[in-house]
């Protein structure tokens, strides 16, 4: 919590808006998974938004719902780790 705040285990996506609207900066050096500073990962621009677009392309077909009756939990680390296994039933979405 003292990286990212007290509040960090809300869903607040205002958090990485601006009073102006635009996207809030935030260091590359707080996301450990590319290394920091002068040696860090070359991929980690074409990785990034190939993982976005992958992402972008699953959610467009698929529905994912968390199944009910599930509690969602999760254990704070340097990567934020579920504490059980997250169950969610997937739909394919109607064209």
């Amino acid at each position: 919590a003292g990286i990212w705040g007290e509040d960090c285990r809300e869903f607040k996506p205002e958090r990485w808006i601006t009073e102006r609207g635009g996207i809030r900066y935030v260091p590359s050096h707080q996301f450990t998974t590319f290394s920091g500073g002068p040696r860090s990962c070359l991929g980690k621009e074409v990785s990034l938004i190939q993982l976005k677009m992958v992402v972008a392309a699953i959610l467009w077909r698929y529905k994912f719902q968390v199944v009910e009756g599930h509690r969602v939990s999760y254990t704070m680390s340097t990567v934020l780790q579920m504490e059980n296994e997250l169950r969610v039933s997937v739909s394919r979405r109607s064209t």
